[in-house]
């Protein structure tokens, strides 16, 4: 049974991005929340990125034609290219999402600088080292980690300082942010120790596939129960 969930884990991970992406539009359809419509669209783009950079399976294929070889050969036989914009865009979009959840002109001026610093930094790399199509930005992860750890803190802080906090259980965005801060907390370690994903050490490998695969899934469950239980005691 494990072997059956790690063969199919990244169509069992995003059978529940999709689930968590459905949830929200659900509750956007019947909540009128244009701050919360942001998130929504974040959880379409991972779902769309996840699913057209499954396109490298194609050239797990040999087929004798010339722009099937010249592709396959190419810049694009990779899908890092589309990992980046999707690291870069990610960050950024929410970064925007928390930056319209607060009213405190610091914390918004703050993210907005975070994701200035860092779109400063990517379109220095990638355009001085040409390194777009065959790596990622240097310590993205670790970045990317940390810019949305101080995202989720912001909110955190003005939450408790608002009216807010007496419901806070009624409130996506707090479920939301549990749910980012646990991944990412989570996860950051494995790929630190990534040097050690190989095949010399294979229950190290077979960890980090499990678990990757029950964060992913906490993770989504988390977003779409938020979106669910909060429609629910708005209604009541």
């Amino acid at each position: 049974m494990i072997d059956f969930f790690l063969y199919y884990d990244n169509i069992i991970t995003d059978i529940f991005e999709i689930i968590a992406a459905i949830f929200g539009s659900y509750y956007i359809s019947k909540v009128n929340n244009s701050v919360l419509k942001i998130f929504v669209y974040y959880l379409w783009l991972t779902v769309f990125v996840e699913i057209v950079s499954a396109y490298t399976y194609l050239f797990l294929n040999n087929y004798d034609l010339d722009w099937y070889i010249e592709l396959k050969n190419g810049v694009f036989c990779s899908n890092i290219w589309l990992y980046n914009i999707y690291d870069f865009l990610s960050i950024g979009i929410i970064g925007l999402f928390y930056s319209n959840l607060m009213t405190s002109k610091v914390f918004q001026n703050s993210i907005r600088l975070i994701f200035s610093a860092y779109a400063l930094f990517a379109f220095a790399f990638f355009t001085f080292t040409d390194g777009f199509f065959v790596k990622s930005l240097p310590y993205a992860f670790i970045v990317g980690t940390g810019s949305i750890c101080i995202y989720v803190i912001f909110y955190f802080i003005e939450l408790m300082k608002s009216e807010e906090i007496l419901s806070f259980y009624k409130l996506p965005s707090f479920y939301i942010s549990i749910a980012l801060l646990i991944w990412n907390l989570c996860v950051t370690p494995l790929f630190i120790f990534n040097s050690y994903f190989d095949s010399m050490n294979l229950k190290f490998v077979e960890f980090r596939s499990q678990f990757l695969l029950i964060i992913n899934i906490f993770t989504y469950l988390c977003f779409a129960f938020g979106f669910w239980y909060s429609l629910k005691k708005s209604k009541q």
